[in-house]
């Protein structure tokens, strides 16, 4: 019931609610919502018990004027955006999106269903990929010494023996095989060495090699991965522009640059070859962390510059709403949106999503989700999970994002190590990336990268928030402000350099 969630919510809060408020609260349009905003006032004025009239007095102040934006939109009457001429053709793939499908109760048999479900659904990835013929754990008890064969598994343990040769163990649903890889005496050898140096815990993998009981000695480490392709193109002059981590509400939120962007698009700012690209636009993606939100990481509030999560989401509103309506725009939540942090995320919802404004070229989504864009799969997610693959493997870095990116294209899952990163663990395992994307789109790092790997474009897009407290003391250097723009018709991506702009943009092309 309503009234349990609530009392609930406010118990966890420590804060008494008067039973007329409580009342008057869930007769409200989502009060589970706006029982946060309720919270949040109490918190600002110190009150030790919530009253009717403290809810009665946000219910009145909920349509107060617009925030101004930072800067003023101009409109160039001759700007003639060859993407306004063009419908939209965007569909979103239901069957990637969390969202209502929610049913996870955090028992064990949950965990259990959802690796259940990434063995098998992987497993099959690399059953069509040629790996036919993989024999289960329990088939090898009796097979004979000297057989060739093929095991696929979670990858349960991974330690180095006293002679420097790998002790791994694979998972099935029957049981747990033993593989042994050697340090290596010829290049094949050494091929397979350094391709299982390189596993990571709880992935899906196959291996294949020569029986010889208790252990399988691995001669090829077979991931799921892609197949080789060519990149996409479409018919249409238009292209993506890509976005992710603006932090609105940060003071550290370059709200003069990204207003600079919202001109660009309207055709108010640059020459005539950096107009001709933003009128080629014909869809944001924005791949989450719209706002910095609130109790995010201690001592936050001193970091912010808008203390209100709803005022957050309004004064992000108010920028989209800016956007040319021929624009579709796409957004996903990050780790800092007011949804569950744990992977994956829902997407915004309620009062929430009504703060970002009741835009018709509008479309909210999950995290991770797929979409069509103009026929193209584009994968979208935030990229929370980066930090746990820069972190165990050693040529990875945080200047480098795409580089991480492919690992987890050729793994086919989008969090693979259990424990480093939130996971929800749902009946089916939502971070499997089950069909082929032609693009994939990634932020929270706060830096920009590139790659074209196997024909999938990967493209990670940045932030438009300054440097933090943070990345200073981690030494990482982000790139804000910079825009990359997927044309769709010639395959390119542009980028738009807006960091310190005060005219026009600094414009780059023919990356992939």
């Amino acid at each position: 019931m309503i009234e349990d969630e609530l009392v609930k919510r406010f118990a966890d809060a420590d804060v008494l609610i008067t039973p007329e408020a409580l009342e008057f609260l869930k007769g409200l349009d989502n009060p589970l919502d706006f029982a946060i905003k309720v919270l949040e006032e109490g918190k600002k004025r110190s009150v030790f018990a919530i009253e009717k009239s403290l809810i009665e007095e946000l219910v009145e102040s909920k349509e107060e004027a617009k925030i101004p934006l930072p800067v003023e939109v101009k409109r160039t009457p001759d700007f003639k955006p060859l993407a306004k001429e063009w419908a939209p053709e965007l569909k979103l793939i239901d069957k990637t999106d969390v969202t209502g499908k929610s049913s996870c109760k955090g028992k064990v048999e949950d965990f259990v269903a959802c690796f259940k479900d990434r063995l098998a659904r992987t497993r099959k990835i690399i059953e069509a990929r040629g790996g036919n013929g993989i024999v289960s754990s329990k088939a090898l008890s009796g097979m004979m010494s000297g057989r060739d064969i093929q095991i696929a598994g979670l990858v349960n343990s991974k330690r180095q023996t006293k002679k420097n040769d790998l002790l791994i163990e694979v998972e099935d649903e029957e049981g747990i095989v033993k593989v042994w890889v050697g340090k290596g005496r010829n290049e094949k050898e050494r091929a397979c060495y350094e391709s299982a140096s390189r596993l990571l815990l709880d992935e899906v993998v196959a291996v294949r090699g020569r029986w010889n009981p208790p252990f399988l000695i691995a001669e090829e480490i077979v991931w799921p991965d892609v197949p080789i392709q060519t990149a996409k193109t479409i018919e249409k002059p238009v292209a993506v522009a890509f976005i992710s981590d603006l932090h609105v509400g940060s003071k550290l939120f370059l709200e003069k640059q990204f207003g600079f962007f919202i001109q660009w698009l309207n055709g108010g700012v640059g020459g005539q070859s950096e107009k001709e690209l933003a009128g080629r636009v014909k869809y944001i993606v924005i791949a989450g962390d719209v706002v910095d939100g609130i109790g995010i990481y201690p001592k936050q509030e001193k970091e912010l510059i808008v203390r209100d999560i709803f005022e957050q989401y309004r004064l992000c509103g108010r920028f989209l709403e800016a956007i040319p309506d021929y624009i579709e725009i796409i957004v996903a939540p990050g780790n800092h949106d007011a949804v569950r942090r744990a992977e994956p995320q829902p997407q915004l919802s309620g009062e929430i999503a009504d703060s970002l404004g009741k835009l018709g070229n509008l479309h909210l989504i999950g995290n991770p989700s797929m979409v069509e864009i103009e026929g193209l799969k584009t994968l979208v997610y935030h990229g929370t999970s980066l930090d746990s693959v820069i972190a165990a493997l050693p040529d990875m870095s945080y200047a480098r994002p795409e580089k991480p990116m492919v690992e987890l294209i050729k793994r086919r899952n989008l969090s693979p190590l259990f424990g480093e990163n939130q996971i929800v663990p749902e009946p089916k395992d939502y971070m499997v990336i089950e069909d082929i994307p032609d693009i994939v789109h990634m932020g929270h790092v706060h830096k920009n990268g590139y790659e074209k790997y196997r024909g999938v474009v990967l493209i990670n897009s940045g932030t438009w928030q300054s440097r933090t407290e943070f990345q200073v003391k981690q030494g990482h250097i982000p790139s804000p402000c910079i825009l990359p723009i997927y044309d769709l018709h010639r395959g390119e991506i542009s980028v738009v350099n807006f960091e310190g702009t005060t005219e026009a943009p600094h414009t780059s092309g023919g990356f992939l």
